[in-house]
This record gives C-alpha cells, sequence and structure tokens, in this order.
C-alpha cells in the first residue's frame, strides 16, 4: 500500500515516541549485542530481521549461565519490539518459550539480585534529625523524601535529571500541589506524567503524619525557605546564585550519606515507593486501599511487598475460631 508522505511521516513520528526514553537506550543496547552476535555467527544480513526462531533461540541460550532468566527475557522483548518498529513479521513461538524457561532454570546464582531494601519511617525520622533544616537544599531533600514515601512516588515523578533545566511535561511543579483540602491539611499532588498514565497524570494525596516524617510539615517548611515560582519543580531550592533544581542523584547522595553513617544499607530511588507501601500495609490499612493510593497494577503490588515475617502475624496469628459444621449425612 502507498501512502502520502505526510502519513507516512505520521506514523514514524508516533513509533518513535511509542517507548520511554530509558526503555529506548536499553533496547538500543541490545539491539547491538544482537547484531554483535550475529556478526559472530556469521549469520547474513537479510536474515537478521526478521530472524527466524532458530536464531532468536541461538541468541537468548548464548546468555545461559551467565545472566538471570529475567534479563534475557527484556533482551527477547527488545528484540520483539525491534521487530515491530521495523514492520517485520515475529517468529518466536514455543519453541523460544521452551529456550528461555531452560535459561532461567540455568541461571547462575550470582545473577539473582536480593530485593531491594525499602525506604522505612524510622530511616525518615534519623534522616530529619540529622538534616540542616534550616539549609535548603537539606530542606528539599527532606520534604521530597517524605512526599515520595507517603505518596508512593517515583522518584522521575518529582525530580528533575539535571540542575539547571527540568522536562517541563513531566515533573510535577509547584502550581501542580493543591492547598489544604480539608482541616486536617492534606494536600493533592498531580503528577504530570506517570509510568503507567503516561502524559494524562494522575493525582496523589499526601496526607499528614504525627511524627517528623510528615510530609505536609515538610513541604510546608521547604516553600517557606525556597520561594519558588508557580512553573518550577515543587522539589527545587535557592541558593544564592538562582534555583537550583533537586536532582536524582545528588538526593540519594544527601539521604545515603546519613543513612550509612546510622548503620542502614544504601537504598535507591524506587526503595520509597516500596517503603511506603510497606509501611501502610504494616499500619493494617486494608491492600485495595494501598493499591489504589499507591497507583499499583496487581502484578507489581504482590511482587514489591516487604516485610510479610511482619505482615503475616498482623493480619493472621490468632483468628477467631470458627465453629466447623459437619457436612449433611447422604
Amino acid at each position: 500500500m502507498s501512502l502520502s508522505r505526510e502519513s507516512e511521516f505520521r506514523i514514524q513520528l508516533a513509533l518513535d515516541s511509542a517507548w520511554a526514553d530509558s526503555t529506548q537506550r536499553k533496547y538500543h543496547g541490545t539491539i547491538e549485542n544482537f547484531l554483535n552476535f550475529c556478526d559472530t555467527e556469521r549469520v547474513p544480513l537479510n536474515d537478521r530481521c526478521p530472524a527466524s526462531e532458530h536464531l532468536l533461540c541461538a541468541f537468548a541460550s548464548s546468555r545461559m549461565g551467565s545472566l538471570a532468566g529475567a534479563t534475557v527475557h527484556s533482551h527477547i522483548s527488545a528484540l520483539k519490539a525491534w521487530h515491530a518498529y521495523r514492520n517485520a513479521p515475529w517468529k518466536g513461538g514455543i519453541r523460544l518459550k521452551l529456550v528461555l524457561n531452560g535459561v532461567s532454570n540455568r541461571a547462575p546464582e550470582s545473577s539473582l539480585k536480593p530485593l531491594r531494601p525499602p525506604v522505612t519511617r524510622a530511616m525518615l525520622v534519623v534522616l530529619a534529625s540529622h538534616l540542616n533544616l534550616t539549609d535548603p537544599f537539606d530542606c528539599c531533600c527532606l520534604a521530597a523524601a517524605t512526599a515520595a514515601f507517603w505518596g508512593q512516588l517515583r522518584l522521575g515523578e518529582i525530580l528533575s535529571p539535571w540542575e539547571a533545566s527540568f522536562p517541563t511535561s513531566h515533573i510535577a511543579c509547584r502550581v501542580h500541589l493543591s492547598t489544604s483540602i480539608n482541616q486536617n491539611g492534606p494536600r493533592k499532588l498531580f503528577l504530570p506524567f506517570t509510568k503507567v498514565k503516561k502524559n494524562k497524570g494522575e493525582e496523589v494525596i499526601l496526607c499528614r503524619q504525627r511524627d517528623s516524617s510528615d510530609p505536609i510539615h515538610t513541604l510546608e517548611h521547604h516553600l517557606n525557605l525556597s520561594k519558588i515560582s508557580a512553573d518550577l519543580p515543587l522539589f527545587c531550592y535557592s541558593l544564592p546564585t538562582g534555583v537550583i533544581c533537586l536532582t536524582r542523584r545528588k538526593f540519594l547522595a544527601r539521604c545515603n550519606s546519613i543513612w550509612l553513617l546510622a548503620g542502614f544499607k544504601p537504598i535507591t530511588g524506587h526503595s520509597f515507593h516500596i517503603g511506603g507501601t510497606t509501611e501502610m500495609l504494616l499500619s493494617g490499612i486494608p491492600p485495595d486501599v494501598v493499591k489504589a493510593l499507591g497507583r499499583w497494577s496487581s502484578d507489581a503490588f504482590l511482587r514489591y511487598w516487604r516485610s510479610l515475617e511482619l505482615l503475616a502475624p498482623l493480619h493472621v496469628e490468632n483468628l477467631t475460631h470458627c465453629m466447623l459444621v459437619s457436612p449433611p449425612s447422604a
């Protein structure tokens, strides 16, 4: 079928926007590895895309014994996306699934990553007691930490990758924070871009807490100390030289510098999301409410539960005895 140049351009533009930048970078690396593998195996150029199932099985099995099964699955997913991008038929089938199962079963123990430790409420209290809350940078870090924890946020939703600028359509700004929605002072925060809803955005609710991990108090103190205009990121801070965006790298480095000295393990950005989820579950909030507040899909929600050794006694121990009723006789 022959289409106009304008239609072809729109199709290409849509395809180029189909994946997040971080996903495209990962996929690009996998495709390079696949093409290098084809070079080593002397696979003709015309046989690389579309790749036969036999070639896909060979590439997947070349990772056997060195990578985790989930990693190899993601590599095959990248190749499948590459085929779709090039409008090439995908020939992976049952045999490829069996090979992937075998690769998973033979994954070395060294390839299995330990679960990322969650941030805890106690860690936020330690953070609040060791940061200099008269310093705009430290104050901004504490506000971001408490908001990310209690809002079950991903850091990419609130922190800019750069100090001097920010992706305007992706980062929550001062204007996105509502005023108090009731007498206790909770606030809504609109996230203009999220992992699931993309540019439709989503709202989260930040509620008051009774200790120094309270996100409302830390946010108000941050905003009083750093006068931020409505169009700037919520988590930026004022210096004599101007306003600086809080970046993920500097934020995590500052938090970990305190937590390591206090005896905690270093954490990653996702530790705030899973930490807030775990804290709410341990506090007895119904799982369906936690799921809705954290904007979890069902599978991911179950995968990232933590502290099951605490959750199980909380919800299962000392259940009320129910009288057994014998089935009616035939």
